[in-house]
């Protein structure tokens, strides 16, 4: 009679066991796919020693679009102390727009209201800065008209990856990621002027991520 106690509550035990729930574990299952225009310029002029960069950074995530405009330029100046000095102009922005593109990606064209600062100093060699009265100096809030028109100059390129990370018991995660994009050249308009030559890359990128923890 014992005996058969024991094999019906050890019975017990390993239904109960079988029986009793895993633990719910937390699953995030995240996508997302944008369009990205970007472009960058530089030029250095070897008679006056002057020089500029300039760059432009467009998304476009569900028809929402976001620009970003930053230049610098630095043109050679002689100090009132008659030492050699740069005068320095910053002007950045940022602001929504719209983006254009087409399905190959062979061409496109970005258009925003940006609104941002302007910064104009001098720096001359003792490292002392003097404020130019002009412009304001010292960071003026601006707003200024941006556009950037895109023309393809290689072949569709492809691209895709993923990654995954695992505690053992705890939490795991996988990662993938797919792009579709051009290198061509872009023309930039800022109030007006153009640039032309600026390197550029037009096209899409997409991430998707599934993770699941205790």
């Amino acid at each position: 009679m014992r005996r058969t106690l024991l094999v019906a509550a050890t019975t017990l035990g390993v239904i109960m066991a079988i029986a009793t729930p895993a633990a719910a574990r937390d699953v995030s299952n995240s996508s997302q796919t944008m369009v990205q225009m970007q472009g960058y310029w530089s030029s250095y002029d070897d008679a006056t020693g002057a020089w500029e960069d300039a760059s432009v950074y467009v998304t476009d995530h569900s028809g929402e679009t976001f620009i970003e405009y930053s230049r610098f330029r630095s043109t050679p100046i002689t100090c009132p102390d008659g030492l050699p000095g740069q005068h320095i102009e910053w002007l950045s922005g940022y602001g929504t727009g719209t983006l254009e593109a087409n399905k190959d990606y062979t061409s496109g064209l970005a258009a925003a209201t940006v609104t941002g600062w302007m910064d104009t100093y001098d720096v001359c060699e003792t490292g002392e800065e003097v404020v130019v009265p002009e412009n304001g100096g010292g960071g003026d809030t601006v707003t200024f008209d941006v556009s950037a028109s895109f023309t393809s100059t290689s072949p569709l390129n492809r691209e895709r990856g993923s990654g995954s990370f695992k505690i053992p018991g705890e939490y795991n995660s996988h990662n993938s990621y797919s792009s579709t994009y051009r290198y061509g050249e872009l023309d930039v308009t800022v109030d007006g002027q153009t640039s032309s030559g600026w390197w550029g890359q037009l096209g899409k990128v997409s991430w998707r991520n599934h993770s699941n923890s205790k």
